[in-house]
C-alpha cells in the first residue's frame, strides 16, 4: 500500500515539474556557430564551451526590431574547474538569399565562479524613452556569506545599458 502511494506521489510530482518546465525554443544553428566562434576567441587553451548550458532569449525592444540574447559558458580556464558565463547580444540578419546569419553586436562577462549565476534567461528589455538605449534586466544569483564559490545564493537583478553597440553594466 505504501509502495502504490509512493509511486503515485512519484508521477503527480513528476507531471507537476513537467508542467512547469518552460518550452525550449529551437535555437538556430547559425546562432549556435556564432556562439562557438565567438569562445574560440574568449577562452584559453585550457577551456572549452560548455553548449548545454547555453541560454537564447529572442526579444523585440521595439516594434520591427529583434535581438538575441545569449548566455553561455566558458570552463575549464587555466586547466583549472574555474568559469566564466558571457552575456551577447547578437542582430539576426538575412542575406540576399535569405540564408540567416546573427551579427555579434557586444560580449561581456556576466558571471563566473566566486562571483555570481545566471540560473535562467529571462530578461525584461526597454527602449529608453527619449534615447536609442535598450536597458536590459537579468535575474541573477550573487555568491553571499557563507556560500561556496559555485553554489551563489543571493538574489540581484543585473541591469544592463546597450547604448550605440556597447553593453555597460548599471550599478
Amino acid at each position: 500500500m505504501i509502495r502504490r502511494l509512493l509511486v503515485i506521489l512519484l508521477c503527480v510530482v513528476s507531471s507537476t515539474l513537467i508542467a512547469a518546465a518552460p518550452a525550449s525554443i529551437k535555437v538556430p544553428k547559425p546562432l549556435l556557430a556564432q556562439v562557438q566562434c565567438l569562445t574560440e576567441l574568449l577562452r584559453d587553451s585550457y577551456a572549452v564551451w560548455y553548449p548545454d548550458a547555453t541560454m537564447v532569449q529572442f526579444v523585440k525592444p521595439r516594434e520591427g526590431e529583434e535581438i538575441a540574447l545569449v548566455v553561455f559558458t566558458v570552463e575549464g580556464f587555466g586547466g583549472g574547474n574555474n568559469h566564466t558565463q558571457y552575456f551577447a547580444v547578437f542582430s539576426p540578419e538575412t542575406d540576399e538569399k535569405g540564408k540567416q546569419h546573427f551579427s555579434l553586436v557586444d560580449v561581456m562577462p556576466i558571471a563566473g565562479k566566486g562571483w555570481r549565476g545566471v540560473m535562467n534567461l529571462n530578461a525584461k528589455v526597454s527602449r529608453g524613452p527619449k534615447s536609442n538605449e535598450a536597458l536590459i534586466a537579468i535575474d541573477a544569483l550573487e555568491v553571499a556569506g557563507d556560500d561556496a564559490p559555485n553554489f551563489p545564493s543571493k538574489k540581484v537583478t543585473i541591469n544592463l545599458l546597450l547604448k550605440g553597440g556597447r553593453l555597460v553594466e548599471q550599478k
